[in-house]
């Protein structure tokens, strides 16, 4: 790897780690301090991220395809449920409680992808995804703000967020697109999904309505900056996957788990007791592992593949030569 390759994996991964952890300290602090209403702040969100799109298309990043729009709705809605069920979840929990339930998206993906698209996993991978579960179960023991609605809401952001993810993989194969051509699709279809039930779900007036007359210019300042920052980690995502893998992109995550529920603590004064402070190091092990294992088996995939090739072309010229 070249020098000017080896900038540009760690320019992507420092800008995802940094907006990842800003996106959610940022809606954190909206949802305190200016109650400003979830689904409101969702679809201005796939507002500017659409629009993010459209900017990197011009500048020639990707291109735009034709997709027949029937195909997206599917992801559409699902794409909604990820996003406004996980800033519920952000809102009604700590930020410890909200990344250990976040994690439960791993197991979620395993066990749709086993059912429904008959992928199969080592029982190291499956033994690994254990201490992420206890994790979870421990952490709602002992989160001194524990909140049921808000656990719940995990649960459903969770469950969401991973049949969201197995079909991201699943139409990018099927339509042969890639994550942003997706995205520009998805982005302004959910904004369009959300406009339609906002105003059956949340107020559009009054105190903590989407159209609050009294909003100062700050606070819609923060507002749209925390969808800039949510398009950089969309952008930042796909950065990282298209020069690395999927799997760097995992590994550095873990980083991001631990150093969000310390600066979100810190930030939001978020009490821990040490039993929810070892339910988390317990999540992030199992994390750890994970993305080990899978590491370490697609490696072995890629060999077998690359020893396989070479064989069958041999096979095939000696099956010409006897002809």
């Amino acid at each position: 790897m070249s020098l000017a390759e080896k900038l540009n994996v760690i320019t992507s991964l420092s800008l995802n780690f940094f907006t990842s952890i800003a996106i959610i300290q940022v809606n954190k602090y909206i949802y305190i301090n200016y109650k400003f209403p979830n689904m409101g702040l969702t679809c201005i969100h796939f507002l500017i991220t659409f629009l993010g799109l459209l900017i990197c298309s011009l500048f020639g990043i990707f291109q735009i395809v034709k997709v027949p729009i029937i195909k997206m709705i599917p992801m559409s809605i699902t794409f909604c449920g990820f996003v406004a069920l996980t800033n519920y979840s952000l809102e009604y929990n700590t930020i410890g409680t909200y990344q250990c339930l976040k994690a439960l998206t791993t197991p979620g993906v395993m066990i749709i992808s086993f059912n429904f698209y008959s992928h199969i996993y080592s029982n190291k991978v499956i033994l690994s995804i254990l201490p992420v579960l206890f994790g979870v179960v421990f952490n709602s023991i002992y989160d001194l703000k524990f909140n049921f609605l808000g656990f719940l809401l995990g649960l459903s952001a969770a469950s969401i967020t991973s049949l969201y993810q197995v079909w991201i993989g699943e139409k990018q194969k099927e339509l042969k697109i890639n994550a942003l051509q997706l995205l520009t699709y998805q982005a302004p279809l959910s904004a369009f999904f959300l406009m339609l039930i906002i105003p059956f779900f949340e107020p559009l007036y009054g105190p903590t309505g989407l159209f609050k007359l009294d909003r100062s210019p700050t606070e819609w300042l923060v507002i749209v900056m925390s969808g800039v920052i949510a398009f950089g980690v969309n952008i930042t995502i796909y950065w990282i996957i298209g020069i690395t893998s999927a799997l760097t992109y995992n590994m550095s995550g873990n980083l991001k788990f631990i150093t969000t529920i310390v600066v979100g603590s810190i930030l939001f004064h978020d009490p821990m007791k040490l039993q929810q402070m070892m339910s988390i190091i317990m999540v992030t092990i199992g994390l750890v592992l994970y993305s080990y294992f899978r590491l370490k088996e697609t490696e072995q995939e890629k060999a077998k593949a690359s020893l396989e090739a070479p064989k069958t072309e041999e096979e095939e010229s000696l099956v010409k030569q006897a002809n």
